[in-house]
């Protein structure tokens, strides 16, 4: 069933007429094959029933904006339509029609956050007893259940004890661990994720196809990214931009209209950072602050880049990283190491709260990028302070992974970037070269002339050359577990 029936469903059984639908409302899927990103969870709920083990109490957790209430009014429906129970209710029976426009005596819908006390949970339990009116369930569905006080839980216990058999209790939250574990352990948890940037991009597009929007593919990507995997924000954010912009839409009427930076501005801020021209950068801040972005914006937005560039450096599938080509093009580039982006990282997260809780969240976002100021310069003297102690007591080890760095820095910043992170060996005349990883084996395998060149220069004599680029796994384990502590907040055993 297409998108915009619903529209014209709800226009002739509705008795007011409606000028305008916003978005969300009229393109709310209507059946489980219009759901987005949450396959897990619609085979779960067919399977219940196509089988008939339907469970009594349903728990639906997860972020904000990705289905839940919406998927609970599906199931609602396949329960008491007349050609039900079924997984593909059939829209035009009574209960079908009713539940599509919230008016159905059997399934009744709960505010948990306005009607969280003991008095509420009472009524409820007085409803329970009487049987539906027109489908084979009584259905409660209660939003943002873990709002409910902890007396209207006691009270609500009884009745998931020992329930009326025709009746069933569908809890959606977006705080589960706020839920007694009394209630959780008698409900069928079901966990709905966050929807991927790609995700939303499709559902958006389909829309804006439907309502002959024009809009870029850039436009739509960056949108998708400000929804932060939720498709209702996602339509919220589309149905302003269509408000306010005659004409095509293009990134920067999405970057305007809600203070959001596009990936340009984390880029030159980034290469601020690395110049340690903190004037420039202060100065950038403060004009980012003034199109509109919260500064708390800016931190998660240039620490989400530091995260996407230390990723790519540790061979991470590129699809998990949520960029277009031309970002992860630019952050192959960063003339940064591992340990310099993990400290970078370190420094960020020290930061978050005092950046979500000053008072003046704009100095404490100035005093962040002057700490990664610091960070850098006190790197590249210990760096210097490391190459004239071994100008002192030559390494010719190191004069190989110097010269090579320094031949490849401007005609191939990537194979540059890579020996830069490279162990480099010489036993008689073999050259060992350890990478810690595939992708920078590849790399180096398929430029091996042109390092072969380079170094016969250094050694100024007819060396047989054998490169072997052995792949060195135990420092990628353990950058990978440092990425998990820093991002995950505990360790990978």
């Amino acid at each position: 069933m297409g998108f915009g029936f619903w529209d014209l469903a709800l226009a002739e059984h509705s008795e007011v007429i409606i000028s305008h639908r916003v978005i969300s409302l009229k393109y709310r899927p209507q059946n489980f094959d219009e759901l987005t990103g949450q396959n897990h969870i619609v085979l779960s709920l067919r399977g219940a029933i196509k089988s008939g083990r339907i469970g009594h109490a349903l728990l639906f957790a997860g972020p904000r904006g990705v289905g839940k209430t919406t998927t609970a009014r599906i199931f609602a429906k396949s329960l008491n339509c007349i050609e039900g129970p079924t997984v593909y209710p059939c829209q035009e029976c009574q209960s079908c029609r009713e539940i599509t426009l919230s008016r159905s005596f059997d399934v009744i819908e709960i505010d948990g956050a306005s009607n969280r006390g003991i008095d509420e949970i009472r009524n409820l339990r007085e409803g329970v007893k009487y049987a539906p009116l027109h489908g084979r369930y009584k259905i409660y569905i209660i939003d943002e259940v873990h709002m409910l006080t902890d007396y209207a839980f006691n009270a609500l216990l009884k009745t998931l004890e020992e329930p009326p058999p025709a009746v069933i209790f569908v809890f959606a939250t977006t705080n589960p661990t706020k839920i007694p574990t009394t209630i959780l352990s008698r409900c069928q948890r079901f966990s709905f994720k966050r929807l991927s940037v790609k995700e939303i991009t499709t559902r958006l597009n389909k829309i804006a196809d439907k309502e002959k929007i024009k809009i870029t593919k850039h436009a739509l990507h960056y949108l998708a990214v400000r929804a932060d995997g939720s498709i209702r924000d996602g339509e919220s954010i589309l149905e302003q931009l269509v408000s306010f912009i005659d004409g095509e839409i293009v990134e920067e009427d999405v970057f305007k209209l809600i203070g959001f930076l596009g990936s340009n501005f984390y880029f030159r801020l980034l290469d601020e950072v690395l110049t340690k021209d903190l004037g420039k950068i202060i100065v950038m801040l403060n004009k980012g602050i003034e199109d509109g972005a919260d500064p708390i914006e800016i931190y998660r937005g240039f620490t989400n880049y530091l995260r996407a560039a230390l990723l790519i450096r540790t061979g991470v599938p590129w699809e998990f990283l949520e960029l277009n080509d031309e970002e992860i093009e630019v952050l192959q580039k960063i003339q940064l190491s591992k340990d310099e982006i993990i400290n970078m990282i370190k420094i960020c997260l020290e930061f978050e709260e005092i950046v979500k809780r000053s008072v003046n969240a704009r100095i404490a976002i100035e005093i962040l990028f002057s700490q990664l100021v610091r960070c850098l310069t006190k790197t590249e003297k210990q760096r210097n302070n490391s190459k004239v102690t071994s100008s002192s007591c030559p390494n010719e080890n190191a004069d190989i992974k110097e010269v090579l760095f320094s031949g490849l820095q401007k005609s191939s910043p990537k194979l540059a970037g890579i020996i830069h992170e490279t162990d480099i060996k010489k036993s008689d005349n073999n050259i060992t070269i350890s990478v810690k990883n595939e992708f920078a084996k590849t790399q180096l395998m398929n430029s091996q002339d042109k390092l072969k060149s380079i170094i016969k220069n250094l050694m100024n004599t007819d060396f047989t050359l054998n490169i072997e680029i052995v792949q060195y796994k135990e420092e990628e384990d353990n950058l990978i577990k440092t990425i998990k502590v820093l991002f995950d907040g505990e360790e990978v055993r």
